[in-house]
């Protein structure tokens, strides 16, 4: 059964972004239609390739392959275009993954905008550190499972993240980072949101109950396999 299609981009078009196998610098997520075995797993695959033999090629497919019917909705993505933008980003604020003193000083600054806002007020989780949606590089968000250590199943090297795919680009914790061309201005939150669920969720797929899902691969050895990890 063919693949389907979830994400392409080009190292020309991400800053910094670490060539693949052989020096290639286009990226390609793909995932099975149908769940297996009996905690219905998803499988994926990640595909490198050289963007100029690529594009360069002698014929391309007419179609895309058939996509047999799917039981729900969220497993056959919209089709989207990137419009890629570079934010900074700061790591998710728990266990180790900063200095104590400094996650002290975070939780102090949330409960004074807490005391100041009640619960509209911002959190350096979602509105600070780590964008919510579709993103390449960066930190990985973990508030679903707390942080884990990724490292290679080939050399045991922590892993990098390459990429993270979500099930919405923005939700009332996170639309501080909504492009100004997303909002309207005279609202706030979610209800900012020009267009609806078609911009905050426009892939329309799922990753597992609110979570994400993040590849990683491994910084020492292009060839070495990704890791996928629901967090």
């Amino acid at each position: 059964m063919p693949f389907v299609g979830l994400a392409q981009f080009f190292g020309r078009d991400v800053p910094g972004l670490a060539a693949g196998p052989g020096g290639a610098d286009l990226v390609q997520l793909f995932r099975c239609p149908r769940t297996h075995g009996p905690y219905l797993e998803r499988r994926y695959l990640l595909h490198w390739r050289l963007a100029a033999q690529t594009e360069s090629a002698g014929c391309f497919l007419a179609a895309a392959p058939e996509v047999p019917v799917l039981r729900w909705e969220d497993e056959l993505p919209e089709p989207c275009v990137v419009h890629p933008e570079e934010v900074d980003t700061y790591p998710w604020a728990e266990d180790d993954t900063l200095p104590a003193a400094l996650i002290a000083r975070i939780d102090a600054w949330e409960d004074a905008q807490t005391a100041e806002a009640g619960r509209d007020a911002p959190t350096y989780q979602g509105a600070l550190s780590i964008p919510p949606g579709w993103r390449v590089g960066g930190f990985p968000s973990w508030a679903s499972t707390g942080p884990m250590d990724i490292a290679c199943a080939s050399c045991t090297a922590p892993m990098r993240l390459l990429l993270t795919a979500g099930g919405e680009e923005m939700d009332p914790d996170s639309h501080s980072w909504m492009p100004l061309e997303d909002r309207d201005p005279s609202r706030e939150g979610i209800a900012s949101i020009r267009g609806g669920r078609s911009v905050a969720q426009p892939t329309r797929l799922r990753f597992g109950r609110d979570r994400d899902l993040h590849v990683f691969t491994c910084p020492a050895d292009a060839n070495h396999p990704p890791q996928w990890v629901l967090s």
